[in-house]
């Protein structure tokens, strides 16, 4: 047993298995003929025992298997072939005599994976040649097929559609033998950013040199895989927790490292999301989302991390689940209300405007204002909404107007929406239905939002502007919009990003941050609020930086009666003459 000559570059491996040696015979004087050199390397056994030994050593390109072998032992080597990973694409010719089998037993062959099935009888050199190649040629196309249909073209991972088979087999395996298995979904930490400085070509090579990492880093039974851009994710089974994040930290670890790409040096980190089935999952679609519900967690605690999802964050999913299942309903009965918060000159505390906030709290349930913000987008109730926000608003202020025809008050509306005409055709018939006018109403949009088509953005907010309304940038942190794009918006004010006002008398970074900010808008003829002060401390930081204007419960908690706003204000510049 072994090869007959040691194959040329040029040559096939054949692997001959029967124990007819004049099979053996006449296969080998039809691929060598005239004594001229063969383009076959040959290997021959006479038994199936430890062929699959020789097929891992010699890895041959086609396997000839003679049908007076016993028929189950041809029948189970076709069969151990396609079970086995590593031998699947092997292609076989069954070589039989005119008087072997029946029909029925010929189609069982070719079904359990042989490629062609030749008579002796009839064999020639051009119908063996033609049966090899054609074997070749079809396990080939085959694998190729497999390839593209089930793992990722660029990084040789699974694919997602691959990824979702192989969880639900590993999700049903725990379920039959009650195991368990942990689930990591990983994303690349400021990939856009890479991808916009470098390039694309760059980006795709900085992914590959990741999903090799990834791979490295992951046992032979875990399952790897691209499940999109620059998201991946691996599948984890028969482990316990410290496992899972042992694999988490080993390819922290290692895609820490540099990456050199186009001699260009770059630094990658990873957010790594990680959850637990059946511990904290029922279903496959749990299991994700709270894969996924953790990655997002990481990345929110800093990047080049990992978390884990638990039963706490379980419950919280829970809640939210069962709260967006309301909201709709909440929407459409009219249950949400709007509260009103002055926003006043740091100087003497005359009133600005007054800064509009829905409130809903259904039941025992508390939703602040972001997070009923988080559930309108991710319900995709857009539209709805801010109908509902534009028109009440609007009521509201006619009311008091009404009621209070001296006393002039503006409102400021949050209206997170850059590229929807629908929404400013709207705003611009409430506010003719209401007699209101446009110039008492500034429209608060958030900075990541506008950044999302500058372009666009300039034209909606432009059109907002043409009709006589005002436009604050929301959550300014100056880490977005360029100074060249603040002139070109032409706005009024600019809010800065509420973190920086969370212990600002206590941070010099966001101090100074703010007082930087403070000073470039003040260069642009713009004013500067800040939200959020619920403390003295934090209002003489902000007072001594300059800022413009400030909001927040040191000032006056949020109130539901534009009344309650009115004699708030009258009061505090009583209190301002008083001082004087």
């Amino acid at each position: 047993m072994g090869i007959e000559n040691k194959p040329e570059d040029n040559q096939k491996i054949l692997l001959i298995i029967g124990n007819d040696v004049v099979d053996s015979s006449i296969i080998r004087q039809l691929l060598k003929t005239n004594g001229s050199a063969s383009s076959f390397a040959l290997i021959e056994t006479t038994s199936f025992k430890d062929v699959s030994k020789l097929i891992r050593s010699s890895k041959p390109d086609c396997c000839i298997v003679g049908y007076q072998e016993p028929r189950d032992n041809v029948l189970g080597f076709l069969k151990s072939l396609r079970r086995s990973k590593l031998n699947s694409d092997i292609p076989v010719i069954v070589l039989g005599n005119k008087d072997d089998g029946d029909v029925r037993s010929v189609v069982e062959i070719m079904h359990q994976g042989a490629q062609d099935y030749l008579i002796k009888e009839e064999l020639t050199e051009n119908i063996l040649r033609r049966s090899i190649a054609d074997a070749i040629y079809t396990c080939e196309f085959q694998k190729n097929l497999r390839q593209l249909a089930h793992y990722d073209h660029l990084t040789g991972l699974l694919n997602r559609s691959l990824f979702i088979d192989r969880l639900e087999n590993t999700v049903n395996h725990c379920d039959r033998y009650n195991q368990n298995c942990s689930l990591l979904y990983i994303d690349v930490d400021n990939f856009k950013v890479i991808n916009d400085c470098y390039g694309h070509d760059a980006g795709d090579a900085l992914l590959k040199t990741i999903a090799k990492r990834i791979q490295e880093n992951c046992r032979t039974t875990d399952s790897a895989s691209r499940i999109g851009g620059d998201e991946f994710a691996i599948i984890i089974s028969r482990v316990d927790k410290d496992r899972a994040n042992h694999t988490a930290e080993k390819i922290l670890e290692k895609v820490s490292e540099p990456v050199f790409i186009d001699s260009q040096r770059l630094h990658v980190s990873l957010s790594i999301g990680i959850a637990h089935y059946p511990d904290t999952a029922d279903n496959i679609n749990e299991l994700m989302d709270q894969a996924d519900q953790a990655m997002y967690r990481a990345k929110q605690t800093g990047k080049a991390r990992y978390f884990q999802f638990s039963q706490n964050q379980k419950l919280q999913l829970d809640r939210r689940s069962r709260l967006e299942n309301m909201l709709p309903d909440a929407l459409e009965n009219n249950e949400l209300e709007l509260f009103f918060q002055p926003i006043v000159n740091i100087e003497d505390q005359s009133l600005y405007s007054l800064n509009v906030m829905v409130v809903w709290s259904p039941g025992r349930y508390k939703v602040s204002n972001i997070e009923l913000k988080e559930m309108i987008d991710h319900l995709g109730l857009y539209d709805n909404y801010y109908k509902w926000l534009i028109n009440t608003s609007m009521a509201r202020l006619c009311q008091w107007q009404q009621n209070n025809p001296d006393n002039f008050v503006n409102l400021s509306v949050p209206i997170d929406h850059c590229n929807n005409e629908w929404l400013l055709d709207y705003f611009r018939n409430c506010a003719k239905n209401y007699r209101v006018q446009l110039d008492q109403i500034e429209m608060e949009i958030s900075e990541k939002v506008i950044m999302t088509d500058i372009v666009q953005s300039r034209k909606f907010l432009k059109s907002i502007q043409n009709s006589g309304a005002r436009v604050s940038i929301d959550g300014f942190s100056g880490g977005y919009i360029s100074v060249d794009d603040l002139i070109l918006l032409s706005l009024s004010t600019l809010i800065v990003d509420q973190s920086y006002c969370i212990d600002i008398e206590k941070n010099p970074q966001k101090y100074k941050a703010t007082e930087a900010i403070t000073l470039l808008a003040h260069t642009l003829g713009l004013k500067v609020i800040v939200k959020d002060v619920g403390r003295e401390s934090q209002h003489s930081a902000i007072e001594n930086i300059a800022c413009d204007l400030v909001q927040g419960d040191y000032i006056s908690a949020p109130k539901s009666s534009l009344n309650d706003c009115e004699s708030f204000i009258e009061a505090s510049i009583a209190l301002s003459e008083a001082s004087q």
